[in-house]
């Protein structure tokens, strides 16, 4: 695990670092977040901070609402039961079998995930019968949440007080994107199906008196959460683990399933560039001000607005690695629904075999960043072909 020599004086204290892991929803998708954590634990680095939408905050509850020795057993129970076929056909049907699984996606649901509705209970015009205007019932998930799912391991700020959880919904009737944080709330089921209600296809989610969707409806970048709202490396070295599902970038599509495919990339993809772009300004703005408060006079710098001031300036060191999962070879606009075991665990595979490059060549994993730096970003965009190459 990094660590971060802070300037504490006497000894030189090593200060252990926070480590964050920030997941973005994309359903099916969401198996290469599972292999990312496991590359993550394998390499002794355990979050203390999960932040997800969607997938990402079905997975984060998995990983912050068990013991450390239990989350990964815990992923790897959830993806097995939701998978369908429940096993592999071999690489010589893997289309065929992915097609099933899509097919059966929308027509009879997914295994302890969600199940289609009778259609006379699906209030497409009218609703007579005070049903819940969506295609599926997400009842399915809630149990398996509530057998995988310890919520009262789940933490808070506190290193020693378990990991802690947020998740982001979107408030149906407001419009606006909220984070329950298990810093302040106490989560249960409700919060991780309200962060997955994604319309029309889920219900919405009732909390304290008020509906919720699906975050992604919103913002499907749980980062803004993590930097506007935390504001992470103000006092205490970061590492920050960002994992996106959907990809900024593509070729120009040449057919209408091309065109839809695109679009949905492009709605669900990460802003985290500008993200990342907005955090090395910060850090430029606090090394500003801190490099002007060693030219103040003292009796400038004894003046309290002054010391407000100068307080913005400083700032731990924040390291940052970001992941872009490949496409695979023929994805269709439903990828997000193909539960197929096949593509699930070569998800999975993919998620681990990544992380695990990543973190041998990402240089903020090998040589601590100095607090005269404040921010390194080692941003990766996976391959097909197995490769890492900067984005």
């Amino acid at each position: 695990m990094l660590e971060w020599q802070a300037n504490a004086g006497a000894g030189g204290l090593m200060v252990r670092p926070m480590n964050i892991l920030l997941l973005q929803g994309g359903g099916a998708l969401g198996a290469y977040q599972a292999g990312v954590f496991e590359a993550l634990q394998r390499a002794d680095i355990e979050p203390d901070w999960v932040v997800g939408t969607s997938v990402g905050a079905i997975n984060g509850a998995l990983i912050a609402g068990n013991r450390p020795q239990d989350a990964l057993p815990k992923l790897q129970e959830f993806w097995t039961r939701i998978a369908q076929p429940s096993h592999g056909y071999g690489a010589v049907l893997e289309g065929y079998e992915a097609g099933v699984a899509k097919m059966l996606a929308l027509t009879n649901g997914v295994p302890d995930f969600f199940s289609p509705r009778l259609p006379w209970n699906i209030p497409l015009w009218q609703n007579l019968g005070n049903d819940p205007p969506s295609f599926y019932d997400t009842s399915p998930l809630r149990r398996t949440l509530e057998t995988l799912v310890d919520f009262d391991v789940i933490g808070t700020r506190d290193f020693h007080d378990g990991k802690r959880l947020s998740v982001g919904a979107v408030n149906v009737a407001r419009g606006t994107l909220r984070y329950f944080d298990s810093h302040r709330d106490h989560l249960t089921a409700d919060h991780i199906l309200a962060s997955g209600a994604l319309p029309p296809a889920f219900p919405p989610v009732w909390i304290d008196g008020e509906a919720y969707w699906d975050g992604g409806v919103f913002s499907n970048t749980p980062m803004n959460y993590v930097l506007q709202d935390e504001r992470p490396g103000s006092d205490m070295p970061i590492n920050c683990y960002v994992v996106d599902l959907w990809s900024p970038e593509g070729p120009m599509p040449s057919t209408i399933a091309d065109v839809m495919l695109r679009e949905k990339d492009i709605q669900y993809a990460s802003r985290a560039g500008e993200n990342l772009h907005f955090l090395r300004e910060i850090h430029q703005l606090r090394e500003a001000i801190e490099m002007l408060g060693r030219y103040l006079p003292a009796e400038a710098l004894s003046d309290p607005r002054i010391q407000s001031i100068l307080a913005l300036g400083h700032r731990a060191p924040v390291n940052i690695v970001r992941l872009l999962a490949p496409a695979r070879e023929n994805e269709t606009v439903q990828k997000d629904i193909d539960f197929s075991y096949s593509t699930i665990m070569a998800r999975w595979r993919t998620g681990y075999r990544d992380m695990s490059n990543a973190l041998e060549i990402c240089p903020c994993q090998r040589d601590p960043v100095s607090d005269e730096i404040g921010a390194n970003v080692c941003s990766y965009r996976s391959m097909s072909d197995g490769r890492l190459e900067e984005a």
